[in-house]
């Protein structure tokens, strides 16, 4: 009798391991014939007015791309996502795509099994791997696994321009485009090419019209490019960066690799002293106060796109001269600030890759603009192929006020949403061609940084980081024991460990590709 149990007890074992792969199985290959309700968490200003209107039309659409699916949402703000997510994924709550945005970490989800691998399903989105860039898609990887798929948008590094005012340009012959040559040259910056800067605020200073002088912006975007990071230096964390112009990947150390960053506060210091640096600077609390105004900074930095000159004059409502300065464009290796995730509750994650792909792609390129901009005639009037009069009071995505309307970079390919009277004419083509398009992609691209080895050092690093900060801005003659004081903390904090522990890191990175 007993082995008569015991053969009855394996044979039910048995049973239940062949049901249990059984579900497995089917959870992974559900029919197209079957119908399937997908849900899909994106980050917005919440359910709207107009919400379930919008999403009724886009189901009733959706069938003629994806048949037997239609589609649950629902909307998380940014400040509880993260929470929300962690709820959701301890849950296993049933979600099918998922936004996977800038508060969550890749390889911390990835450890956590939330999220699915992609690899097994970019076979059913011919249309996903063709339009998009592989770059990008590289960018959603760990380990040389695919974990997300980053949504399209601006991906590089900003291009950086200076801001003065224009009558003192033309009244002290201030050479922008010889400038703007200079800073655009393969080697490093060096304190010499900031030479007609200097002449300018003497010049200015002479003739009583320095006014405020130099911002913290000028000083923090410009100034800094002397040695240091330099022209093709991007930053990995705390005193670690690599050259991005190059594949050999090695990591360098900020701290003790670039001598001549010296010659950065050497000038900033000789600025002070002359004045061209305001005396209260480290007591400003709004440093961006005296921007764009008549009698305030004569030189301040902003992001530079095409048409800067007249857009910042119309924004500061005075004339001014805008002209690019630092235009060496790259896109960073980590995980984009915002993708798409399939997390590891969905039931079909073929189907999940299919309404991604409908989203960034120009197939599904009317779906994806209804769940932005909602419906022709009521939310928007439609003014071309591209572009759109929108007709709520504040812009899509911003205000839980509107009647409809979420952020385009939250949901889909933003390269493929209208164009509205709150964008530049042709802003989506030129980001796309002109910015994406000439950038160079970093060498670290799949790369992923886990931190948690070095979790504490990095936190001792950036607390003394924030303690000596105030001397970036040339205020103190000692600057130069200052800085040994401050690298001496950095080395007792562990500065060596993070250099040894990311360079271990980028090494296996780079024996992975071979």
């Amino acid at each position: 009798m007993k082995q008569v149990k015991k053969a009855l007890v394996i044979l039910l074992c048995a049973c239940l391991m062949l049901a249990a792969s059984g579900c497995k199985k089917g959870a992974k290959t559900v029919s197209e014939d079957d119908a399937l309700t997908l849900k899909m968490i994106f980050t917005g200003v919440g359910e709207m007015k107009d919400s379930a209107e919008v999403w009724e039309q886009f189901n009733e659409k959706l069938g003629d791309y994806l048949p037997n699916t239609t589609v649950d949402f629902e909307v998380i703000p940014n400040s509880d996502y993260a929470e929300k997510w962690k709820l959701i994924s301890a849950s296993k709550e049933k979600v099918d795509v998922s936004w996977f945005g800038w508060m969550l970490n890749l390889s911390d989800e990835v450890n956590r099994g939330s999220i699915q691998s992609l690899d097994d399903y970019y076979q059913y989105v011919p249309d996903l791997v063709n339009e998009l860039p592989d770059w990008l898609l590289k960018l959603g990887t760990l380990n040389n696994k695919s974990y997300v798929v980053p949504i399209a948008q601006m991906m590089t590094n900003l291009p950086y321009g200076v801001c003065t005012q224009k009558e003192l340009a033309e009244k002290y012959h201030l050479d922008t485009e010889a400038i703007s040559k200079i800073f655009d040259k393969e080697e490093m910056i060096t304190r010499e090419d900031f030479k007609p800067f200097e002449e300018y605020l003497a010049a200015l200073q002479e003739a009583g019209e320095l006014r405020k002088g130099v911002s913290k912006s000028f000083i923090a975007t410009i100034a800094s490019k002397i040695g240091g990071l330099g022209q093709f230096k991007e930053n990995l964390v705390a005193n670690a960066c690599i050259d991005w112009h190059s594949e050999d990947l090695k990591v360098y150390d900020r701290l003790h690799d670039f001598p001549e960053s010296m010659a950065y506060y050497e000038m900033i210091h000789d600025w002070y002293q002359k004045g061209y640096i305001r005396k209260d600077i480290l007591s400003l609390t709004d440093a961006a106060e005296d921007e764009g105004k008549e009698n305030g900074y004569v030189l301040w930095c902003t992001s530079y796109f095409k048409d800067n000159t007249q857009r910042m004059s119309a924004q500061y409502g005075i004339d001014v001269v805008s002209f690019p300065i630092y235009q060496r464009l790259y896109i960073p290796y980590n995980t984009p600030t915002t993708n798409l995730a399939v997390p590891k509750t969905a039931v079909s994650p073929e189907r999940s890759m299919k309404l991604i792909e409908l989203l960034n792609t120009k197939k599904g390129k009317d779906l994806y603009n209804l769940l932005v901009y909602g419906i022709e005639g009521k939310h928007y009037n439609k003014v071309n192929d591209t572009t759109i009069q929108w007709l709520e009071p504040q812009a899509p995505g911003t205000s839980s006020e509107n009647n409809y309307g979420y952020a385009n970079w939250a949901i889909g390919n933003v390269f493929n949403s209208y164009e509205t009277q709150f964008d530049t004419p042709g802003w989506n083509e030129y980001l796309e061609k002109d910015i994406n398009g000439h950038a160079t992609p970093s060498p670290l691209t799949g790369f992923t940084l886990d931190t948690t080895p070095i979790k504490l050092e990095l936190a001792q690093y950036a607390a003394i980081e924030k303690e000596y900060s105030y001397i970036e801005f040339g205020t103190n003659d000692n600057f130069k024991d200052l800085l040994e004081e401050r690298n001496e903390k950095y080395k007792q904090a562990g500065s060596d460990k993070i250099i040894e522990e990311i360079r271990k890191q980028v090494n296996a990175f780079k024996e992975s590709k071979h």
